[in-house]
């Protein structure tokens, strides 16, 4: 479901040139949850960006469900893979209410029967339909959380990039939303590819050619 081969990334240039990624492979089955583990800095938000298209001056090989990806982002791209960040506050448009939030990538699409996809989505993430109309600031952030997951899976992507989705929350929140995303992934088949500090969890390892830099585990629901 997800190749990376040979990736190489880095910042800067001549003497301030920071190799961020050096030949990063990795190999992810459909229906997998794959997890990126180590240090801060270590790159493994890097990778997901490169998946996501956020980055764009790497080297080496991204694939998904068998589909090279460029570099750029294109709307096959987004209905494929979609990203849900470590603070869901800052991945939120403070003045958009939350409906409009998750209209806007329906709207860009083109796609229609947007008030039941919508409504659909919020009952699935555990929000009722009165969150239709509040703001981001006006909910906790595990809700938050809820609305970027809600988000990114309004255009029904096969894969999701997990960056750190619960660090940024109450610890009294993180199991709720961890639990969630279990059950979307069960429900959906879903493909998580998810950055953690957790060292815990199935045969952490290291994938070829990455160096200290990520270390990744994987499991099967």
């Amino acid at each position: 479901m997800i190749e990376v081969k040979n990736l190489n990334l880095a910042f800067g240039e001549g003497e301030k040139r920071s190799q961020v990624l050096y030949d990063v492979n990795i190999n992810v089955q459909p229906g997998e949850i794959y997890g990126l583990v180590g240090e801060s800095g270590s790159g493994k938000t890097t990778v997901l960006k490169c998946l996501a298209g956020l980055f764009t001056h790497w080297d080496g090989a991204l694939s998904i469900n068998g589909q090279p990806l460029g570099r750029r982002i294109s709307p096959q791209r987004c209905r494929l893979v979609q990203m849900v960040f470590q603070d869901p506050y800052g991945s939120l448009h403070p003045r958009h209410t939350i409906g409009d939030i998750l209209e806007e990538p329906l709207q860009i699409h083109g796609i229609n029967d947007r008030e039941r996809r919508i409504h659909a989505l919020l009952d699935k993430v555990g929000l009722n339909r009165a969150f239709r109309d509040r703001y981001p600031h006006q909910l906790s952030g595990g809700q938050r959380q809820r609305v970027a997951i809600a988000r990114a899976l309004i255009l029904e992507p096969q894969v999701l990039l997990l960056d750190e989705p619960t660090s940024a929350l109450d610890v009294s929140v993180q199991a709720e939303i961890l639990n969630l995303l279990a059950e979307l992934q069960r429900e959906s088949n879903l493909t998580y590819l998810m950055v953690t500090h957790d060292l815990g969890g199935d045969r952490p390892s290291l994938p070829e050619g990455s160096g200290d830099a990520v270390r990744e585990k994987s499991s099967k629901p």
